[in-house]
């Protein structure tokens, strides 16, 4: 009898020990199920963060980039707006914020930006600090461009500063409420719910002293925890963000103002009557004439852009005015003596035209003029010095007058005279933007294709770029837009007149070979003008 007992006895406690087991099997599968489970619900509220996030600095972007376009009475681009700070009816709406320069922040303005109410993972709206340069209201007044300073700060989860000198915005998900910015309540905000205090939402981190919350430090600091020697937590910042640099908002404006200059070029060129494609000179790098008179400067092949083109062929290749006048001077005793042989051949007036030819012949071969035999004003002088009452080609010599004078003072008539006629060019020109770009915006010009010539290149232009459009070939010009201001240049006072201080390397110097590259070559970091070939009719890409 006793088998059957220990039998049964060892039989009950295996069948408990099996109880046990899937006890136990069940209870870590459990576990395992629920850390999956928030593991899971952690990934898709991350994820909801990052494409809120995303989605609020496309639509940033883009308001900025169309801003002229969206708003007609305010033709400048690259304007973020203000945030929405007060709520209410209003709720999602850009407000007039702070002071002239002042930085801003509030609750992202989704309504203007023609959004529907944009929630983070953890069902809150998006936060929003703009630099005040780049605010619309009130602007700060100064020049639009992409030298416009930005004024706000972002620092790594170690306190490292990521992009100095280029945040311009910043969109926040404030992430679940900590201690000390718990108070989350209020009616403020019908669709997104809570208030409109900062420190409610974003953090503080005394560690690194960078107070989230604080817009007038524009100072701001990626999530992260600090912890004690023994590895406890003792301060939390769980701020999520992603922000928003110069270069997000210019880049897309710069290209697009570059083409626009390059389209008036080619426009220019393929002008009816302009029939051997040629380009009228820059401007001077010293002319700093204000908008609209910045003229084009005779024998200039490099400079800036022109507001008002010039095709002037005379001037001798860069003579002083009085070095002009002096030759006109010679030119019009020649021209009022041939005037007086013809009107009365007699030897007195014959004896005058020689001598007067003779004092031209004699001034245009020396310096400063140094003209050939072939050269108008010196072929002039030496056909009037040679005439005699009973041999001289008076028809030749009008025809060599004429020419002197135009070579002096006269323009290519091959070539439009003003953007006017040119649609792309007054379209380019006349813009509001024009004023606040246009010191930044150069233009090349290969010899040959200048007025007065042929349009057949001496030295043609070259550019090395970058894929995924290389340039490869010669180009008869080149435009050329000066990317952010470089370190240890600046771009006021006096430095407004060195090309040094707005292109880099060969592109600054006039060099017919030029560089450009597109900005994740490495090369871009020393070079970042953007340089477009211009052609007339000929392939350019």
């Amino acid at each position: 009898m006793s088998r059957p007992s220990r039998y049964f006895f060892h039989h009950q406690r295996g069948a408990a020990l099996m109880v046990m087991l899937v006890i136990i099997v069940l209870g870590v599968a459990a576990v395992l199920v629920g850390s999956l489970n928030s593991t899971t619900v952690k990934i898709s509220r991350d994820q909801t963060t990052i494409n809120a996030l995303a989605r609020a600095k496309e639509a940033l972007i883009g308001y900025a980039i169309s801003y002229s376009d969206t708003h007609p009475l305010e033709p400048i681009p690259g304007y973020l707006p203000c945030p929405d700070i007060t709520g209410g009816t209003s709720e999602g709406s850009s407000d007039t914020c702070g002071t002239v320069g002042a930085n801003s922040m509030g609750r992202l303005p989704w309504k203007t930006l023609e959004l529907p109410g944009i929630f983070d993972g953890q069902q809150d709206c998006l936060w929003y600090a703009v630099s005040g340069n780049y605010k619309n209201n009130p602007k700060y007044g100064g020049l639009m461009n992409w030298d416009t300073p930005a004024q706000l700060r972002v620092f790594d989860s170690n306190g490292n500063e990521l992009q100095a000198g280029e945040v311009v915005a910043v969109i926040f998900s404030p992430g679940t409420p900590l201690s000390g910015n718990s108070d989350r309540s209020g009616t403020t905000a019908p669709v997104c719910g809570g208030n409109y205090t900062a420190s409610a939402y974003l953090d503080n981190d005394t560690m690194h002293n960078i107070n989230n919350a604080d817009v007038s430090a524009a100072r701001f600091i990626m999530p992260h925890e600090h912890r004690d020697a023994s590895g406890n937590i003792t301060l939390t910042t769980n701020d999520q963000f992603v922000f928003i640099t110069r270069q997000d908002i210019w880049n897309t404006i710069q290209k697009r103002m570059a083409k626009q200059a390059k389209k008036c070029l080619d426009d220019y060129a393929a002008d009816a009557a302009n029939t051997a494609h040629k380009y009228p000179w820059a401007a001077s790098m010293n002319d700093l004439t204000a908008y609209p008179s910045r003229t084009g400067t005779q024998n200039a092949l490099f400079g800036r852009f022109p507001d008002v083109p010039s095709t002037i062929i005379g001037g001798g290749n860069g003579l002083t005015p009085s070095d002009i006048n002096a030759l006109s001077y010679r030119i019009q005793q020649v021209q009022a003596a041939l005037d007086a042989y013809l009107a009365n051949p007699s030897s007195t007036n014959m004896s005058t035209l020689r001598s007067k030819g003779d004092n031209l012949k004699d001034l245009a071969r020396d310096p400063p003029y140094n003209q050939s035999s072939s050269d108008p004003a010196r072929a002039a002088g030496i056909l009037a010095d040679n005439c005699t009452t009973t041999s001289c080609n008076t028809t030749n010599l009008q025809t060599l007058i004429t020419a002197a004078v135009n070579d002096l003072s006269g323009t290519d008539g091959s070539m439009p005279t003003d953007w006017n006629s040119i649609n792309a060019c007054q379209q380019l020109i006349s813009s509001p933007s024009w004023a606040h770009w246009r010191d930044l915006v150069y233009y090349q010009v290969a010899d040959g294709f200048q007025p007065g010539k042929t349009g057949v290149c001496v030295s043609c232009l070259t550019i090395t770029s970058t894929a995924p459009n290389p340039y490869s070939g010669t180009y008869h010009a080149a435009v050329a837009v000066s990317g952010k201001m470089q370190a240890g240049k600046a771009r006021t006072g006096a430095a407004v007149s060195d090309a040094t201080n707005y292109l880099e390397g060969v592109n600054s110097s006039g060099s017919t070979s030029l560089e450009t590259y597109n900005n994740n070559d490495p090369a871009f970091a020393v070079v970042n003008d953007l340089v477009l070939c211009v052609n007339g009719t000929a392939n350019c890409p």
